[in-house]
């Protein structure tokens, strides 16, 4: 019998460096993305913002990072991809440390900005760069996934951490996660890449930049699912820590740790989905999710004892976990033909994350945050959805292939 070779061992040293900086970008990106969320209170309460400023910040994220999805699709081209994704991920950086230099509401917006610019070129690469190295299989890209959901678990105990030190402990918190960003982009300097991960850019030489994927109906599914899907994610990233605290069931500190629950569930469910692709298909596992999040987010919203939102936390982590990585994988191919679809779908499914932290944000400074996190329950029924209508294409589709095949035959 012959011995199938791991991913690891079958793409080589050069590609395999790309895969741990591709791994630690995530893991700084979660580092900083969910510290945000754990640090936002305390920024609040010392610039003096309210809720609608609040969700202004994050939704400006998200604004960068749509800005960046478009951005990264094309910038490759006159710089190259190396250059390009150095470039770009260095926001992150950048926006941290201004995060630490003034409160003006428009000097954060701008680091916010930035912030999601980097967010948007990370995701955007990485994913372009893992599927092509991954040759379209789902176990990678929700491996390289899982490393954010580390950084993620990781980054509300350094803030405990830090602000044991002083008050004023979130600042350190946040300088360390931009100096992790920065060791991250010294490490890209030394990456390979030429002739290993630059199909996009030869794709684009020889055929020009092609719009044909607005054509495939695979597209629009899947961009409407993540759509959807970022909406419910975005706000959870950054108003799930204020939830519990607005909840009066948990102290700060302890709303800290429980927003950790996530993201273990969340890792957990990552590392998991990375195997399960093996067994489902990526329409089924889709579909799982969706209904996932949709019962844990009605638990959410409706329990007031701890018992209720642990449980509701640790189920939304689980249900969310593969989500962005099997859907890019439910695309098939399409991103390794048409160079630019991946900034155009970036672009499109990060509205979701624009509109839906400041839609909270607002009614949560009128009537709460309870009554704010209400309002994802209307994303998450049109995600159950769309889930359900991909898997009904993927059955037509299947079903007309057989017929064409049968006449054939």
């Amino acid at each position: 019998m012959e011995h199938k070779q791991s991913f690891f061992q079958r793409i080589g040293k050069d590609k395999r460096y790309i895969v741990f900086n591709l791994f630690f970008a995530y893991f700084t990106l979660g580092v900083a993305l969910i510290m945000l969320g754990s640090v936002l209170p305390v920024l609040k309460a010392d610039y003096a913002l309210n809720y609608q400023v609040g969700g202004m910040l994050l939704s400006v994220q998200s604004i960068g990072y749509a800005v960046a999805g478009l951005g990264a699709g094309f910038l490759p081209l006159y710089l190259g991809l190396k250059k390009s994704f150095i470039l770009l991920t260095s926001g992150t950086c950048i926006g941290m440390g201004m995060l630490l230099a003034s409160g003006n509401p428009v000097w954060l917006l701008t680091a916010m900005g930035l912030i999601g610019i980097s967010k948007g070129a990370v995701t955007n690469y990485n994913n372009q760069i893992m599927t092509e190295l991954a040759e379209g299989d789902a176990g990678p890209l929700n491996l390289m996934h899982a490393f954010f959901a580390i950084g993620a678990c990781i980054a509300p105990f350094i803030v405990l951490l830090c602000g044991k030190v002083d008050a004023s402990g979130w600042r350190l918190a946040v300088f360390l996660s931009a100096a992790a960003v920065g060791v991250g982009l010294l490490a890209m300097f030394r990456m390979n890449m030429r002739g290993s991960t630059a199909k996009q850019e030869q794709n684009t030489e020889k055929t020009g930049v092609s719009y044909g994927f607005f054509k495939e109906k695979i597209f629009w599914i899947t961009m409407l699912i993540c759509f959807f899907y970022q909406g419910v994610e975005g706000t959870m990233m950054g108003w799930l820590t204020s939830f519990f605290v607005d909840s009066h069931v948990m102290t700060d500190s302890f709303a800290q740790v429980v927003t950790s629950a996530l993201w273990i569930a969340l890792l957990v469910g990552r590392v998991s989905c990375s195997r399960l692709a093996a067994r489902f298909k990526p329409s089924q596992m889709i579909l799982a999710m969706a209904i996932g999040q949709f019962v844990f987010l009605t638990v959410l919203v409706t329990s007031h004892s701890f018992a209720g939102m642990m449980i509701a936390t640790i189920g939304l982590g689980l249900s969310m976990s593969g989500m962005y990585g099997t859907s890019v994988s439910n695309a098939g191919d399409l991103f390794a033909r048409y160079p630019v679809c991946m900034g155009f779908f970036v672009l499109m499914t990060s509205t979701g994350a624009v509109v839906a932290p400041a839609v909270v944000g607002a009614v949560a400074n009128a009537s709460g945050m309870r009554m704010g996190i209400s309002c994802l329950l209307f994303a998450a029924v049109a995600l159950v959805l769309m889930a359900l209508g991909n898997v009904r294409m993927g059955y037509l589709r299947r079903r007309r292939a057989k017929k064409a095949h049968k006449q054939h035959a």
